[in-house]
């Protein structure tokens, strides 16, 4: 046997039980443990420290044996630390990638200790009385050395084994666990981009966005901010005088204090995601109620349209790049889709000045009727919503009701201007005009859901009207508001 030493005093002070490492030891011991039907040590084998105690063993000289336990497990190799027959000193290094080195160590017998020589050879090992190394190798089963090694051997790759499979099933649950992720990210864009409809207000679709987003992102509130649209509203027309704050879940922030905090980030259209985790702990970060953050603009190209924001994880932790980048993605969606529907109002404030350019015309022929068509319009509209019509049909009534009279510029002037009673070939040539408008209109195909009001608003509900006398229901419904 190797001379004893004083050992240092680190190797007997096992790692903290709240150790991820030292409880993978105490497993090992124990298994080790069932297999061999004795009690094994556990060091680690970079250090040599203690990582699972064993009571058969409290006593033994890890001064003396831990260097050699670590150069074992620095071979890779099971060897006998100690083989003077009966007593057997046997290290098993335990060594898988990406993990702590660990190495076994256990005491066996190869056969009963013969004489009092033998037996105090055995406590001297284990570092206890005669008596008590009586007692304990009573209770051992006997190994000799050579089906000792072998048994160990096996047992070595048996491990490799179990922590390999071990490993590749916690590699399989994390890429299960991000396809699953991955799916729910290609699902969720792919029910946006099905949704970028220019039918579909920009706000309609931020609000799917955010409930589709809670299912994923495990925010505890999440908002988006739209900005105005336009400085003034056009009648019946829906613009965004103000900016707009849309939340989903627990957003603790308010219009006026969202907007505190995009300025206070400093946001602009091309700026990627920004991430504030640990909020509270930044010197002078003015909003207490946020704990982490991400904020992303709602853009296409350099034009800005809002912004879309997460805030305070669910779980306590920080929001990294998977979160960062999925919001980012979703903002892409959102911004291209606000731009869109941006143009789209542009060429309907466009459509709408075109419009009002023709009302005017009508009212420079006939000053008599100066704002008529404007109030045939509006009236419309309220008549139309008393009906119960959708905001999509009062939009296309107010526009209707603005053309209704647009083949009066067709109409002679000192017909439209007498000022006396009409002649039967006057009224006649006055009721042309609803024909005139539709000739003017039918060729543009913005206007071919305002074509049967321009055509049929004078017809009666009696068959007395013009121009081909339809009566009742045969009358289109909004010709008959009109």
């Amino acid at each position: 046997m190797p001379s004893t030493s004083a050992p240092p005093a680190k190797l007997h002070r096992p790692v903290s039980e709240n150790d991820a490492h030292a409880q993978r030891a105490r497993q090992l011991a124990g298994q080790l443990g069932d297999w061999f039907s004795t009690e094994f040590a556990v060091l680690w084998g970079d250090t040599g420290a203690v990582a699972a105690e064993a009571a058969t063993l409290a006593g033994i000289d890890w001064g003396l044996w831990a260097p050699l336990a670590q150069q074992a497990c620095q071979r890779g190799e099971v060897e006998f630390l100690a083989d003077e027959e009966p007593a057997l000193l046997l290290a098993l290094p335990v060594i898988a990638p990406r993990e702590r080195p660990l190495v076994a160590v256990g005491a066996f017998l190869a056969r009963r200790p013969q004489t009092a020589a033998e037996m105090q050879a055995v406590a001297e090992l284990l570092g206890v009385s005669s008596r008590q190394a009586e007692s304990w190798a009573a209770r051992q089963m006997y190994w000799p050395a050579e089906p000792l090694r072998r048994m160990a051997v096996h047992a070595c790759r048996g491990l490799r084994l179990e922590t390999r499979a071990a490993q590749l099933e916690s590699q399989l649950n994390e890429v299960s666990s991000h396809l699953a992720a991955t799916y729910e990210e290609i699902t969720l864009i792919y029910r946006l981009t099905q949704n970028l409809k220019l039918t579909s207000d920009d706000e309609e679709l931020v609000r799917m966005a955010l409930g589709w987003l809670a299912d994923v992102l495990p925010a505890a509130g999440l908002a988006v901010q739209l900005r105005a649209t336009s400085q003034e509203a056009l009648p019946n027309e829906k613009a965004r005088t103000q900016p707009l704050l849309l939340v989903h879940g627990a957003c603790p922030l308010d219009v006026r204090r969202f907007g505190e905090l995009v300025e206070h980030l400093g946001v602009d259209a091309t700026q990627r995601p920004v991430v504030v985790n640990r909020a509270q702990e930044q010197v002078g970060w003015p909003f207490p109620e946020i704990r982490n953050l991400i904020l992303v603009p709602l853009a296409e190209g350099e034009r800005l349209f809002g912004w879309l924001a997460a805030c305070n994880h669910v779980q306590g932790a920080d929001f990294g790049t998977v979160e960062a980048n999925l919001l980012q993605s979703v903002a892409a969606i959102l911004g291209i889709h606000s731009g869109n529907c941006d143009l789209y109002r542009q060429q309907a404030e466009l459509l709408a000045g075109v419009i009002r350019a023709l009302t005017s015309a009508i009212d420079a022929k006939d000053p008599y009727t100066r704002g008529h068509s404007d109030r045939v319009a509006r009236v419309s509209v309220r008549l139309a919503q008393e009906l119960g019509c959708d905001p999509e049909t009062c939009r296309t009534i107010y526009l209707s009701g603005l053309l209704h009279d647009i083949g009066k510029i067709g109409i002679d002037d000192n017909i439209l201007r007498k000022p006396g009673r009409l002649t039967d070939a006057e009224f006649e040539h006055i009721k042309t005009h609803v024909e005139i408008g539709y000739r003017i209109l039918r060729d543009l195909r913005k206007m071919s859901h305002v074509l049967p009001v321009v055509l049929h608003h004078h017809e009666s509900w009696d068959g007395r009207g013009y121009p081909y006398g339809l009566a009742g229901d045969n009358i289109p419904l909004l010709a008959r508001i009109v």
